[in-house]
């Protein structure tokens, strides 16, 4: 890209700070726009209504490495937006009158797969909403759910998926959504896991749980074995208010959106914090209880800034 094209697309932006506009532009012509603030946001998608491209209540979000960028409502609704924040298509949760999702994670063959909390089930669909499946019902047994909040998938294809409520605890599915294992029901350094909100399965083949109630994260084995945990109630570094999404960064650190603490954290996997990003408020690079943060495309970060009903992109 040329040095006078990615000028134009600086000077554009410059004069365009709200909105998709500044990234869609900017991806149109190949190059990154400058942050709208100095912490660096690139670009605000959202809005509060209900209509596409609005936000009532957002609560989850998952993002393609290569594509889309999904986005589930306290309405019912999953959105799905370009990579540039420019909405594309949307559908509506089968039933919502006992309750909504409140977690969601792309499989990488590129099914949806949607913790459909209050109906106790997973449910599954094509990135167009097209209904594939589901598994799990309500109850406190094997193949059984309370409450479930979130998804990840392992290189195998096992799918993991955390509760909440009177289960508190992982369970483990196999590729063809049969039921293999349940862990985490006993206690962990003397505590038992305490609305476990957000899962990610990392590089080295690890699950990782944040484990929010606890304010602290959890590590397993496959197999559901406890290799470390770190973290405590807090505002300072390395301490954490009611971490409810856990996503892995390009370089393999941690990445923790703290729902009561306004922000995200950085952490390598020894537990160390590398860096805080945000803080209470309604303006670009504040945050007012987020619910979640995903990687996506070119390392963009995405922030679902649930009260203030908008998405935020950062680049770290």
């Amino acid at each position: 890209m040329s040095r006078v094209v990615c000028q134009v697309a600086r000077c554009f932006a410059r004069a365009k700070t709200r909105g998709s506009v500044v990234l869609a532009i900017a991806s149109i012509l190949g190059c990154e726009p400058p942050p709208i603030t100095d912490s660096g946001v690139i670009g605000v998608f959202g809005g509060v209504g209900l209509g596409p491209g609005q936000f009532s209540y957002p609560r989850a979000i998952t993002a393609e490495t290569s594509g889309s960028v999904f986005v589930v409502d306290k309405n019912g609704r999953v959105q799905r937006f370009s990579p540039d924040g420019v909405f594309e298509s949307y559908w509506r949760m089968p039933e919502t009158e006992h309750g909504k999702p409140v977690g969601l994670k792309v499989h990488p063959d590129g099914r949806v797969f949607v913790a459909d909390t209050h109906y106790n089930r997973v449910m599954i669909f094509d990135r167009d909403g097209k209904l594939l499946g589901s598994f799990g019902s309500e109850g406190f047994g094997d193949g059984q759910f309370q409450l479930p909040t979130d998804v990840a998938f392992d290189a195998q294809g096992f799918i993991y998926v955390s509760e909440y409520y009177a289960n508190d605890r992982i369970t483990k599915w196999s590729p063809d959504l049969r039921f293999v294992a349940a862990f985490g029901e006993t206690e962990i350094e003397g505590r038992r896991l305490s609305r476990p909100t957000g899962l990610v399965v990392d590089t080295e083949q690890t699950l990782w749980v944040a484990d929010a109630c606890n304010h602290r994260l959890v590590r397993f084995s496959l197999d559901g074995k406890v290799l470390n945990t770190f973290g405590r109630f807090g505002q300072e570094p390395g301490e954490m208010r009611y971490p409810y999404d856990i996503s892995v960064s390009p370089d393999n650190t941690l990445l923790v959106c703290e729902y009561e603490g306004n922000r995200l954290q950085w952490f390598s996997k020894d537990g160390r914090s590398l860096r805080i990003w945000g803080h209470a408020g309604r303006a670009p690079g504040e945050l007012f209880a987020p619910w979640g943060a995903s990687y996506g495309p070119q390392g963009r970060v995405y922030v679902v800034d649930s009260l203030n009903s908008r998405v935020q992109v950062i680049r770290p």
